[in-house]
């Protein structure tokens, strides 16, 4: 069994015509239901009560989290390959119904077998999207992905052509998804729901977008540091995660005591911290981290990049002096500032204060509050004020950007947290000669770079820039007599540090130039008897512009200033 779990704030559905033979009797009417938990389900072959009871009693545990007590059983074929007979699945669904409404849920079940119009509106938090897997069909599904048998390898063009029959057929092409399949960016496979696999192109963004902040972080004297992935479950106690994050962390045991797969790098950072002395003198000491984190609560199924299970943060924990807070907070807002600059987003800046569940007193979230008060303030920046929507242990600055669409999306976060410093026993001798307490800043620029790239490729519709994408040249020979001047020309390109590959196979010109502009590949650079003659190129914009007699050593050049100007 397969289900998508939407915690929503309506849905609407309209029987259109029936699917199967044996669908139910309904009053084809519209249906429209506010504020409840949306289940939608595909029943799979080897699935049985047990499925269902389980599937439910696990949405009672996460309605009741949410305080919802309204539930909506969907039938959705479309998330398997390995759907059970129509009549199974029916008797399924029903037993669905059944168990939760006797767990006191108040519980819809949209008809089963009917062709529907939808319309859905899921909340904006971040539990909002959460996948499941019961039962035999996710190892049913596992072992036929993972045959023995021989897999054909497609040409780049035959490629290109599947994606029209992809998971993702339905999407505009301005999707991050569409554009990541085009580009051959990243994947989603079976095994690893929720789950990036990163193909070479994809990894080469990645690792770009990584570089760029890594290079400001060195100039501003941060330390990069990795710490283990696996913890025992006392580190989380301490820092009060078990009690607000554990149902959403990824949990083993190692003999007798229990461990998790790290969701956050706060404590780990701060057990370095303590591997020393420090004094006002040293501070700020600032720790930035690119280490994966796996946090067991969304779905990459229903949106990409922008909701997978291990992700990585730009994160940085910069430990100070609460005297040297503003300034410290000053210099990341300028950080903020240089960073969207270099994609052209502009943003808009959101002070969060102390949820109802939180630790501390009132006294030091006053304190924490006003300090990021102060650096907004003095900075001139305009803010809104999101009353109860900090983290449990800290009130912090999120700020929103703005792409090319219009959609507003949250990426950096800076918080100013006085409570972990104390539960973590972290100390710094004062200019008294006493120990002290430091306040803690932790901050994101990108938040989830897997969240950012996904952004940044629908921003640029995939037309990266030149500094940014992951193949910035292609050398295209116009016919196989010119494939060895081909050749030098790319050994020359790469020599020189430009990310360039050659297209040397069979395969004529204009084709070899439609897969490049398809791929959104900035430069596509043409040689044959002429430029083989005058030891030159011909080079072609992916927005069609077209140069001739052009030196390799000249272009060279002129693209690596292109690449320096949009950073």
């Amino acid at each position: 069994m397969k289900i998508l779990q939407f915690h929503v704030d309506f849905i609407e559905y309209k029987p259109i015509e029936k699917e199967v033979a044996n669908a139910e009797d309904i009053d084809p009417k519209p249906v429209r239901e506010n504020d409840l938990l949306v289940l939608f389900t595909a029943v799979e072959r080897g699935d049985d009560d047990s499925e269902a009871k389980t599937a439910i009693i696990d949405a009672k545990k996460f309605a009741d989290n949410l305080k919802v007590k309204r539930l909506m059983i969907y039938p959705f074929a479309h998330l398997s390959q390995n759907l059970s007979r129509p009549t199974d699945a029916f008797t399924i669904l029903k037993k669905m119904e059944e168990e939760a409404k006797s767990l006191g849920l108040e519980t819809f079940r949209a008809p089963f077998g009917w062709n529907k119009a939808l319309e859905i509106k899921v909340k904006g938090h971040p539990l909002a999207e959460m996948s499941r897997s019961y039962g035999q069909g996710q190892t049913l599904q596992v072992q036929k992905a993972t045959q023995e048998k021989p897999q054909r390898q497609f040409t780049e063009h035959e490629r290109l052509a599947r994606i029209k029959r992809s998971d993702f057929s339905g999407l505009p092409d301005t999707d991050h998804r569409i554009i990541g399949e085009k580009l051959d960016l990243f994947s989603f496979q079976e095994p690893s729901p929720g789950m990036v696999y990163w193909h070479k192109n994809g990894l080469i963004l990645f690792e770009t977008l990584k570089n760029f902040i890594r290079a400001e972080l060195t100039k501003l004297n941060y330390q990069e540091i990795s710490t283990p992935a696996l913890a025992n479950t006392v580190l989380w106690d301490v820092s009060g995660h078990s009690a607000h994050y554990k149902d959403n962390m990824f949990l083993t045991r190692l003999g007798n005591e229990e461990f998790g797969l790290k969701p956050m790098n706060c404590p780990g950072t701060f057990l370095i911290y303590r591997t020393r002395k420090w004094s006002y003198k040293d501070l700020p000491v600032k720790y930035s981290t690119f280490d994966p984190l796996y946090r067991n609560e969304l779905s990459g199924v229903a949106s990409g990049l922008f909701r997978v299970k291990i992700l990585t943060q730009d994160d940085a924990h910069i430990i100070t002096t609460k005297e040297k807070g503003v300034e410290a907070i000053e210099e990341i807002i300028g950080l903020m500032e240089r960073v969207y600059s270099a994609f052209g987003l502009p943003f808009k800046m959101k002070l969060s204060t102390r949820p109802d569940e939180s630790m501390g007193s009132d006294e030091e979230w006053a304190e924490a509050t006003n300090i990021l008060k102060q650096v907004l303030e003095h900075k001139n920046l305009k803010y809104e004020i999101k009353e109860k929507e900090g983290n449990f242990y800290s009130p912090k600055i999120d700020v929103d950007i703005k792409d090319s669409l219009g959609r507003e999306w949250q990426c950096c976060t800076i918080q100013a947290d006085i409570q972990m410093p104390k539960k973590f026993k972290l100390t710094y001798v004062g200019e008294d000669g006493k120990e002290h307490t430091p306040i803690v800043i932790h901050r994101t620029i990108f938040g989830s770079m897997e969240r950012f790239l996904g952004v940044i490729l629908e921003h640029y519709k995939g037309k990266l820039p030149v500094w940014l994408a992951p193949i910035q040249a292609r050398v295209i020979p116009v016919s196989d007599s010119h494939v060895g001047y081909g050749r030098m020309v790319l050994a020359q390109l790469v020599n020189e540090g430009v990310r360039a590959e050659g297209d040397f196979e069979a395969g004529t010109m204009s084709s070899k130039i439609k897969v490049a502009q398809i791929q959104k590949i900035p430069y596509m650079l043409i040689v044959g008897e002429k430029e083989q003659s005058n030891n030159t190129i011909a080079v072609r914009t992916r927005e069609g512009n077209l140069r001739y007699d052009v030196k390799a050593q000249d272009f060279m050049k002129e693209l690596k200033e292109k690449a320096k100007a949009f950073q």
